[in-house]
């Protein structure tokens, strides 16, 4: 009897833990925080998992949203999406949404600056880190349905 307890014990909490696990945005091109000399021609979303992407749109500084599609019916770990063709120099925040196996409705943004100016800031910041430093940057935050950062 002792051991079945265990093994349940066990079971139980190997299931907790993968209900606790959530899907995640492993990746973004360009890189949350990237600062480039010419414009993409695409953005890549890379998550830990399949998801149904619902939403992803593009935005300026100072200017109006503009959706990116079309978005796959299907679930995907990796997504490319075309650019406007006339992305300028500039600060851009990209939003996304997506739908997890598991049900859960999670959202998020990268952001990247477009330029010659924003290509030499980096630059200059690469140049000032300490050796050992420059690691890639981080994909955007994600947020669950309930409002939590991930």
């Amino acid at each position: 009897m002792k051991r079945n307890t265990v093994a349940l014990l066990a079971v139980a909490t190997f299931i907790a833990d993968a209900a606790l696990a959530h899907t995640e945005l492993a990746a973004t091109v360009p890189a949350d925080g990237a600062m480039i000399a010419d414009a993409p021609e695409n953005v890549q979303l890379t998550f830990s998992e399949p998801v149904r992407l619902t939403a992803l749109s593009i935005q300026k500084d100072g200017e109006r949203k503009q959706s990116l599609g079309p978005l796959p019916s299907e679930t995907i770990k990796e997504f490319s999406a075309a650019l406007p063709a006339m992305i300028e120099d500039g600060h851009y925040v990209v939003t996304w949404r997506a739908l997890s196996d598991d049900t859960h409705v999670m959202n998020g943004e990268f952001m990247f600056a477009v330029g010659a100016e924003a290509a030499h800031q980096s630059q200059m910041n690469h140049a000032n880190m300490p050796a050992g430093e420059h690691h890639g940057m981080p994909a955007g935050e994600r947020h669950d349905e309930h409002g939590g950062t991930h």
